[in-house]
């Protein structure tokens, strides 16, 4: 993810029954990015070759979100227009372009025996406190998570949000299998180079939304 927001200042002044329009001055650019990344430990110690990371993409959901969690839905009760926060990651098999338009992952796979897609993340951080315009995402996925009963080769993922899409996005879902959630459309999406997970590993992920 890497979209912008310009802030931009124009004057504009009607003189003599004359329009004049000043050149518009731009006065800031704000980024909205997203940063994923995950490696491999084996006994505490990094795998090597098993780091991953990279910006990844926005989707039209994730931009959605963004935009309706600043928004009311009824002003005078002070209803949000969404009340639904990150809060899961999940992994796939498949790859795609990172476009906006991603409204699924690929080939998802459950993480753990009971069938479960989505995995909860911890509460985020903020590693630019006291400035909270970073809030990290993390996960730590033991030997038998992903790689449930054999080594699986990752190559997807995408961070989610606790609203059920199936009910307006209210939260919280109580439902997280595979079966149920494996075509929910991320608000982030990332591909990236094939990573063997094995039961001897454990997987420690992380997606940062930087502001």
């Amino acid at each position: 993810m890497k979209d912008e927001i310009k802030v931009l200042d124009q004057l504009e002044l009607f003189y003599c029954g004359r329009r004049i329009v000043a050149p518009p001055v731009e006065k800031e650019v704000i980024q909205v990015q997203g940063f994923f990344s995950c490696v491999c430990r084996e006994r505490g110690k990094i795998v090597w070759g098993t780091h991953r990371e990279g910006f990844n993409i926005w989707t039209l959901t994730g931009r959605e979100h963004l935009a309706q969690l600043q928004s009311y839905k009824v002003i005078d009760t002070r209803e949000p227009a969404r009340n639904d926060r990150l809060l899961y990651i999940g992994f796939g098999i498949g790859t795609q372009p990172e476009v906006s338009s991603v409204s699924r992952l690929v080939d998802p796979i459950p993480y753990n025996g009971a069938e479960d897609f989505l995995a909860q993340l911890a509460l985020p951080s903020y590693p630019l406190a006291p400035t909270r315009t970073t809030a990290r995402y993390t996960r730590s996925f033991v030997e038998t998570e992903l790689s449930v009963t054999a080594p699986v080769t990752l190559t997807e993922a995408g961070i989610f949000t606790d609203g059920d899409p199936l009910n307006n996005f209210t939260p919280p879902r109580t439902d997280l299998s595979w079966a149920t959630t494996k075509e929910d459309a991320p608000n982030g999406y990332k591909t990236f180079e094939p990573l063997r997970k094995s039961q001897n590993f454990v997987l420690e992920a992380s997606w940062e939304v930087r502001f």
